[in-house]
């Protein structure tokens, strides 16, 4: 470690510490959201701690474009169907041993396909199976413009929930804290696939919150999760815990609230009881 980061972090454990007066933490961030409202281009930076989806939204400055239904927000994440990270690979673990009995794999917010490109490269997809993506309508118009043009054969999109009973797998990969109420949403379908894959998912012990998180074109809320309260949640859909992995290259440091700080993200593997 060089001197100047050994510095930097002692500089940024100071100004944790003086975080947890109120009247500092309120004065530093509202200098910080200054900066978080116009940044754009590249970033991925989170600003706040909120009650709910409706408070963090109120947040959103007029003007900036809001929420992930935009091809300017599909693109932003296309090009991660060009590579693998190491995140993928507990994923691509369980799938080279689910996906021979598997007809319908139903990917819950998969983007423009971002799963089905990159795993493809590693596994073996079956000839009779069918790939998907449930997105808002702006990403599968994309999505299903991508498949044309790149081959995915298997690879189709949808912006209802209505083939969800017939899946064989449900594959979230970074898409439950998007949505406002992600349990309710699947507690409406009549029936859940037997098996279910989440990944990269902002899980911890502390008290379940809302933060806005600014991804470059657009602001969406996000969730952070409590722990207790997620794995209570799938249990109540009647799954089992299988396997459950961190994703510590993935994180989210939400700054002046470090205590609802995450130096690594969740996977799980559930299936059903």
């Amino acid at each position: 470690m060089t001197l100047r980061h050994a510095a930097s972090r002692l500089a940024q454990a100071f100004v944790d510490e003086a975080a947890r007066i109120p009247r500092f933490r309120a004065a530093l961030n509202r200098r910080y959201k200054r900066q978080f409202d116009v940044a754009s281009g590249y970033v991925r930076i989170f600003h706040g701690i909120y009650p709910d989806f409706s408070a963090a939204l109120r947040d959103i400055p007029a003007g900036r474009l809001e929420g992930h239904d935009s091809e300017a927000a599909a693109l932003r994440l296309a090009d991660a169907r060009l590579r693998i990270y190491p995140f993928d690979y507990p994923i691509m673990f369980w799938l080279q041993k689910l996906l021979p009995a598997c007809r319908l794999l139903f990917d819950l917010g998969g983007g423009v396909g971002i799963s089905y490109f990159g795993y493809r490269k590693f596994l073996n997809y079956p000839a009779n199976m069918s790939w998907l993506v449930n997105e808002l309508p702006e990403a599968a118009a994309l999505g299903a413009r991508i498949a044309r043009e790149e081959a995915g054969d298997a690879l189709r999109f949808t912006t209802s929930l209505e083939e969800l009973p017939g899946a064989d797998i449900l594959l979230a990969a970074g898409s439950l804290q998007l949505i406002e109420n992600p349990f309710e949403l699947l507690r409406s379908v009549a029936s859940l696939p037997p098996h279910v894959l989440i990944n990269k998912v902002p899980v911890g012990k502390m008290p379940a919150a809302v933060t806005l998180h600014n991804m470059g074109p657009a602001l969406c809320a996000y969730h952070l999760f409590n722990r207790a309260q997620f794995m209570a949640g799938f249990e109540a859909l009647g799954y089992q815990l299988v396997d459950e992995w961190a994703t510590p290259d993935l994180s989210a440091r939400i700054p002046y609230f470090p205590e609802y700080s995450l130096r690594s993200y969740t996977g799980f593997y559930w299936r059903r009881r």
